[in-house]
């Protein structure tokens, strides 16, 4: 591709486009000459915006995705992904199906909750970073299950599956090894790398520290833009909150292409119910995906896909009392692109999707808008669901949390 998303201009990239090494040093000589000592820093910046301008005078051709779950477009290469989730949600079993289909070999029929390889041709190298789990048995099952899904047996050691335990090395030393390892990585295969950090806190010293979480971050970046790297990074949520953990989770989620949220889906009373909610919080190159359901299956240890009846029969509960997480979810597709809408527009619409009176709907709205209950729009920042009352037509809109605000300065400083 002429341009990779997210990337820098990569060695690939200026072959494409007839740029020479030499037209870019005498570039960098010409600007440069009324310098006495020009730093490195300087000469690189100046290379790399001579190497886009000559990019920028062709038609850019975006990267086709390298995964899609149910024909919608999940992950593409050179990014850094995420899925999100409280502790016990079985976010390591959904990494394990989207593992098992970068896998999958020729002539395999298993279904991967729809998730499918884009190019089924494509030899990815698959490395997954395990910080948590026992290496006796929690760790090895794991990796049996994603061989098996891929249509491997349980003996098989596949070449393009590498995978390794951070769990006994001291939390200040994982990081250089992780370094360490993916650079090793570098030099064994030419193949792509899909790199599945489990957890990605668990990475590095301290995740709630600005220059430890930048590290492995800045580590990300670098790799995405100078090598064939996809980044998959588990994270935990904070207790009681949909937010990632720590500083490192809040940098996360800024650098991330697709963040995909796992939960148990509640019911009408507010309690766990067994259905699985997979939801998109994120999705930069694509409008955001609807959510889908699975369940766990004891029989076969790992998640299954949610039958439908299943769904509707919770749905259906929560859609009569107007449930606060349904008005959310509804909040978030119609003001989550940053859409004014007129109070009257907003009801209708809650109206005819929830069937719930207009009394009971503006209660909800007003609950949502007094407690700050935390909404998230179409690029995944948190935000609070407010009102413009400078006119007469009273409009809804959602606004980022003055947390959210902060953060983000921080984060562009």
């Amino acid at each position: 591709m002429s341009e990779k998303q997210n990337g820098l201009v990569t060695n690939d990239a200026i072959k494409e486009n007839g740029i020479t090494t030499e037209g870019l040093q005498k570039e960098v000589e010409r600007v440069t000459n009324t310098l006495n000592k020009p730093s490195d820093f300087l000469k690189k910046i100046i290379m790399t915006a001579e190497k886009i301008k000559k990019i920028k005078e062709r038609d850019i051709q975006f990267s086709n995705p390298i995964l899609r779950q149910n024909g919608n477009a999940i992950i593409f290469p050179h990014t850094i992904n995420v899925i999100q989730g409280q502790a016990g949600v079985h976010k390591s079993r959904l990494a394990e199906f989207i593992c098992a289909a970068m896998l999958k070999i020729n002539g395999c029929n298993n279904e991967l909750l729809g998730y499918k390889r884009e190019n089924f041709d494509a030899n990815n190298t698959v490395v997954y970073v395990d910080t948590e789990r026992n290496q006796s048995e929690q760790f090895p099952f794991a990796l049996q299950s994603i061989q098996m899904k891929a249509g491997y047996e349980k003996h098989d050691h596949p070449y393009n599956f590498k995978y390794i335990s951070l769990l006994e090395i001291p939390r200040k030393e994982r990081f250089g090894v992780l370094d360490e390892y993916l650079k090793l990585l570098k030099q064994e295969t030419k193949n792509p790398l899909f790199i599945v950090l489990d957890v990605s806190t668990d990475c590095i010293e301290d995740f709630n520290k600005t220059d430890k979480s930048m590290e492995l971050i800045d580590l990300m970046n670098v790799a995405i833009n100078e090598h064939d790297v996809v980044f998959l990074c588990l994270i935990h949520e904070n207790p009681k909150s949909e937010k990632a953990r720590g500083h490192f989770g809040t940098e996360l989620m800024n650098k991330a292409s697709t963040v995909m949220q796992v939960s148990y889906e509640k019911d009408s009373n507010n309690n766990d119910t067994d259905l699985i909610k997979i939801r998109y919080l994120k999705c930069r190159s694509t409008a955001r995906h609807i959510p889908f359901y699975a369940k766990y299956s004891e029989e076969q240890k790992g998640l299954i896909l949610a039958d439908a009846d299943d769904i509707q029969v919770v749905m259906n509960g929560k859609k009569q009392k107007a449930d606060l997480n349904v008005v959310r979810e509804h909040l978030e597709m119609y003001l989550g692109d940053g859409s004014q809408v007129l109070r009257r527009e907003l009801l209708d619409k809650l109206m005819e999707e929830l069937g719930a009176s207009e009394k009971t709907l503006e209660d909800r709205l007003k609950e949502i808008c007094q407690t700050k209950m935390t909404l998230q729009d179409h690029n995944g920042k948190d935000c609070y669901l407010e009102k413009d009352k400078s006119s007469k037509a009273i409009k809804y809109f959602i606004a980022p949390t003055d947390n959210q605000t902060d953060e983000q300065e921080e984060s562009d400083k």
